[in-house]
């Protein structure tokens, strides 16, 4: 019915990844985990957000927009991949929940957003080719602040300097790396075989730090250490993300029309040559071929004859004027016959 269908927007997808945004990554992940019927949209505008904020989970006439009430809902409508843990299970879930939010998301919001090369030569530039005109012009800074506010309130403090500052997050980010690699194990998923709330926290996480190609991620080089989590975001993205095929094609037919613009660019300078040397070439054997024919004849004449010639003819062929030479007019009245 169209009632049980539950309207999600998430950020668009990129690298590999459906949503490159780790609260909606690890939202559509709970969502595919629990089997929620989805109506999903794929935006690049959170104009119409409450809070200006991507997810927007819509059922009826309830609006969600934080990642924690989207899942309590869910649950409330009988849609969730937790009810089969322990009561031990389910309070490891809750202590991790909150370790990610404390310890990993203040270094991936400084990695994105306050990394001033990261944040100058990708953040704004993919945030700014998806986004509508003219949200491109300001939202890329008023994320780029307000994630800075949020690491300055959490993290720092009035004699902590920035330098102090980026190295402690980074320090506690790859802590909660190594408890996560611990707490997971040799296991398929965080509780066993099937995957969880905490599954999809995870992977909301990790799975953008692991595949985007940023220029300064040492996040990425501590995450590709811990195997096992890395083989955890394949896993999801292979059984629960498969590629779908219109968007390979779109894909790849975007990357070989950016393939063959590249090839003709750095072809062009041998194109112009070569022209060049063709055009050649035709006058060349044009010329060559009427000088063959006939068409075109070359007479060589003696230089020195000719100016011996030439002065002689000129010479006596004008007539002698002399300065004060009299001038004979015919008065005799008569007209020559």
């Amino acid at each position: 019915m169209a009632d049980d269908v539950i309207d999600l927007q998430v950020w668009k997808g990129d690298w590999g990844l459906p949503t490159v945004d780790p609260a909606c990554l690890s939202t559509l992940s709970y969502c595919r985990f629990s089997g929620v019927p989805l109506k999903l949209r794929k935006t690049g505008n959170p104009w119409r957000s409450p809070s200006g904020e991507l997810p927007i989970m819509k059922h009826r006439n309830v609006t969600e927009t934080k990642v924690s009430e989207i899942f309590s809902y869910l649950r409330k409508q009988n849609y969730g991949c937790d009810f089969a843990l322990s009561n031990k299970q389910s309070a490891d879930a809750v202590a991790f929940s909150s370790m990610l939010e404390e310890k990993l998301l203040p270094a991936i919001l400084h990695l994105w957003w306050i990394d001033g090369k990261t944040f100058v030569d990708f953040t704004r530039p993919w945030y700014t080719k998806v986004l509508p005109f003219p949200l491109n012009f300001f939202i890329p800074g008023q994320k780029q602040k307000q994630a800075s506010l949020r690491v300055s309130l959490t993290k720092g403090g009035t004699n902590v300097s920035d330098t102090e500052l980026e190295a402690k997050i980074y320090k506690e980010a790859k802590e909660c790396m190594n408890l996560l690699a611990y707490r997971l194990g040799k296991q398929e998923y965080f509780f066993g075989s099937t995957p969880s709330s905490l599954d999809a926290l995870v992977f909301g996480y990790l799975a953008p730090i692991l595949k985007a190609p940023l220029p300064n991620n040492q996040l990425q080089n501590h995450l590709k250490m811990c195997d096992n989590l890395c083989s955890l975001c394949n896993r999801i993205l292979l059984r629960y993300f498969p590629p779908d095929p219109e968007e390979e094609a779109k894909k790849k037919k975007a990357e070989a029309s950016k393939s063959q613009s590249s090839s003709d660019l750095q072809e062009f300078p041998n194109k112009k040559r070569n022209m060049v040397l063709a055009a050649i070439f035709a006058l060349t054997a044009m010329a060559g071929y009427a000088f063959l024919s006939g068409i075109i004849q070359i007479d060589i004449v003696d230089d020195s004859n000719s100016t011996s010639n030439n002065t002689s003819s000129s010479y006596f062929s004008k007539p002698q004027t002399y300065k004060n030479e009299p001038v004979f007019e015919d008065n005799d009245g008569y007209d020559d016959e």
